[in-house]
């Protein structure tokens, strides 16, 4: 239409970059029309007609990019010259034999990539399903289609459809209100549909994915999502495996547990949402979820190392994600991924990576010495409320942090029970050979469990006034270098009663 002191007709358009708008529909007070992208300020602008992009089909599209634009109408040129007898010769043209192998590649084509293009619709009924009959994937991802509604015609072209992606599209769900109200089957053998940054509402996708009777794998990246409330949701999503949920605004714990009654639920992403906190759960109270296995909540901002606690609950968890989360602030990379596994006893992936035995046992037992350091005098019960899995620690470590648990003697009541903080008695030897173990000076000495290797080191330095010095564990049949500075005595088995051999 036109605009006010301007020549001519323009259209207005919103962008699917919305930093290359200029306003919102709105020039000098006076509404043109309205954009979709209600939370950007300024994502729409008027060009002319003639740069505007009319669209192409399907069809056209694929062979733009797999026959370099070649039509099925080429095949019929053929061109004759006639015999002396007034036979017609049919005349083989130039590359025709290139036209007719790619005709049959199109016939073949399993996997088609049309992402960015100027697709804008399917095209007429019958046409991809002739032409393309065999396509199991399809990415239209990034591509000029609008309706769902035209989507939607893919379901009858292409039986064979698997995996359909139409990410990054500005579908107008509402326009597309007569299909999305129907009720039969459609797209009868995909297993995975992609719906990233595509408006995408949470209701209107799950009553889509109802009629999808093989669906296994849906993602729903970057749709501004809040909610996950739906009516009959195990009824729409309950063969749902893998769910990808990453990005949306979703802020409460109360709209994941929703996701619970998806009994075959196996992966969810729930990376860079806004959730604060996590459900505390018991052996009484079960989050459910009881096929869930891998689990991402990277760059959410809960607080708490008790919402790692709430995991250990997730009876079939294995992988979990939980990097750059407010309650790691402060803490190195490694510090972060020990105090994670400590916790996580069932879980064998944690960040991407496998967990080795070592890390578990370094972490376990670190994180029992922290433990026992900080609650001295406490109730055994009390610490349980604070460190679920201080017991199972407790047990699985008894050998290293013997006498580190006292039980209530004289004068206690009944069944109190406390935490002693642990000081071991050693006998340090500086010696002038690891052959002869012959002392040059001893030194008896309480040193508490939790000192670290580097600082222990620095104190036998000043105590026998040597440098660089190393030591050892006198063990019956070869001293036991002590290494891994970071660790603790404890942690490096030094016990009660031993003898530290230093050489310098």
């Amino acid at each position: 239409g036109e605009v006010d002191e301007q020549k001519g007709t323009w259209f207005g358009i919103e962008w699917d970059k919305a930093e290359r708008g200029k306003h919102d529909g709105q020039v000098e007070g006076k509404q043109y029309f309205a954009c979709r992208k209600t939370w950007v300020p300024a994502s729409a602008s008027f060009v002319r007609e003639k740069r505007l992009k009319r669209g192409v089909t399907l069809v056209e599209a694929i062979r733009e990019k797999y026959c370099g634009g070649v039509s099925s109408e080429d095949l019929e040129c053929d061109m004759f010259i006639h015999t002396s007898s007034n036979h017609r010769l049919p005349v083989t043209l130039v590359g025709q034999d290139s036209i007719v192998r790619q005709q049959s590649v199109l016939e073949e084509l399993k996997a088609v990539y049309l992402n960015g293009s100027d697709l804008n619709r399917i095209g007429p009924t019958g046409v991809v399903s002739e032409s393309v009959p065999k396509i199991s994937e399809l990415d239209l991802s990034s591509t000029l289609l609008s309706s769902w509604s035209e989507v939607a015609k893919l379901s009858q072209e292409l039986p064979r459809l698997e995996l359909l992606d139409i990410s990054r599209n500005e579908i107008s769900w509402a326009a597309s209100a007569p299909e999305l109200s129907s009720a039969g089957a459609i797209f009868q053998n995909l297993t995975a549909l992609v719906l990233n940054n595509c408006c995408a509402e949470w209701v209107t996708v799950a009553g889509i994915a109802g009629r999808m009777p093989s669906l296994k794998e849906l993602h729903l990246a970057g749709n501004r999502i809040v909610s996950l409330g739906c009516d009959n949701l195990e009824l729409s999503l309950g063969k749902i495996e893998v769910l990808h949920l990453e990005d949306n605004r979703i802020a409460d714990w109360a709209e994941v547990k929703r996701l619970s009654a998806l009994t075959c639920l196996k992966k969810l992403n729930m990376s860079g949402n806004l959730l604060t906190d996590v459900d505390k759960y018991s052996e009484a109270h079960r989050p459910g979820f009881v096929a869930l296995e891998t689990l991402f909540l990277s760059g959410n901002v809960l607080q708490s190392w008790e919402d790692i606690d709430a995991f250990d609950h997730f009876e079939s968890l294995k992988e979990i994600r939980v990097s750059s989360c407010k309650f790691l602030e402060g803490l190195d990379m490694i510090a972060s991924r020990l105090g994670v596994i400590a916790r996580l006893p069932r879980v064998s992936r944690l960040n991407g990576s496998v967990i080795t035995p070592k890390e578990r046992v370094d972490a376990e037992i670190g994180y029992l010495t922290e433990i026992l350091t900080e609650s001295v005098g406490k109730e055994i019960k009390d610490i349980e409320a604070t460190h679920p899995q201080f017991k199972r620690l407790l047990a699985s470590y008894r050998n290293i942090n013997k006498n580190t648990v006292k039980g209530g003697g004289a004068g206690s009541s009944g069944d109190r029970t406390t935490i002693a903080k642990t000081l071991l008695a050693v006998e340090i030897s500086l010696v002038t050979s690891l052959d002869t173990k012959e002392a040059v000076t001893t030194i008896k000495k309480k040193l508490p469990s939790n000192l670290m290797l580097n600082k222990f080191k620095v104190l036998v330095q000043r105590l026998f006034k040597v440098s660089g010095a190393s030591i050892y564990i006198d063990r019956e049949d070869a001293p036991e270098e002590l290494l891994h500075a970071e660790d603790t005595l404890q942690q490096l088995g030094v016990e009660e009663g031993q003898r530290l051999l230093v050489v310098a």
